[in-house]
């Protein structure tokens, strides 16, 4: 009978310490999404994977990190490639072939950056850091964080103050309808 009961509160402790973490779980979910819109091809956006990498590291727990291809030409192979050959473990892959995540959010560059609430309001759009000043025209030491400065604004539930630096980098070629 001793022995019945302790199983049973140890039955109850575990399945207690179970929902106690799963309520955890569930009260840190992520309400902000980060959108980087890249392209396999473009130079930009290859050159700022380092970049993303580090600030996907920085803010895992804050935010979710999605890779969005906008190309007709992208596939899941050719996305899940570049994911991995550099490195963005953090970021989940979204091959946007028909546009319409890329039109909703109104991304018009590779790399671009929308960060976005529950609601897919815009909190912030535009550029990584300024390492490039125009496509090709890329500095050696750059000192703006632009995509770090409003996640941690965001993060603090502050706003990130306007106008946003627009991104530099492949403009994306719109399917024709």
């Amino acid at each position: 009978m001793v022995q019945q009961l302790s199983n049973n509160k140890m039955k109850f402790s575990v399945t207690i310490i179970f929902l106690i973490v799963l309520a955890n779980g569930f009260a840190q979910t992520k309400n902000i999404k980060v959108y980087v819109f890249a392209a396999e091809e473009c130079p930009v956006s290859i050159y700022m994977t380092k970049s993303l990498a580090t600030i996907s590291d920085s803010y895992k727990n804050n935010a979710d990190f999605y890779l969005v291809f906008p190309l007709k030409s992208s596939t899941g192979k050719t996305a899940n490639n570049f994911k991995t050959k550099n490195k963005l473990t953090n970021f989940f892959i979204t091959v946007d072939a028909k546009q319409t995540l890329t039109k909703k959010l109104g991304a018009k560059i590779t790399p671009e950056v929308v960060v976005a609430n529950e609601a897919d309001s815009v909190l912030y759009r535009g550029r990584i850091n300024d390492a490039y000043l125009a496509p090709g025209k890329r500095r050696h030491i750059y000192s703006n964080n632009d995509l770090a400065d409003a996640l941690a604004l965001i993060t603090a539930q502050k706003q990130v103050p306007v106008p946003w630096k627009p991104a530099v980098g492949c403009y994306i070629t719109f399917n024709k309808k």
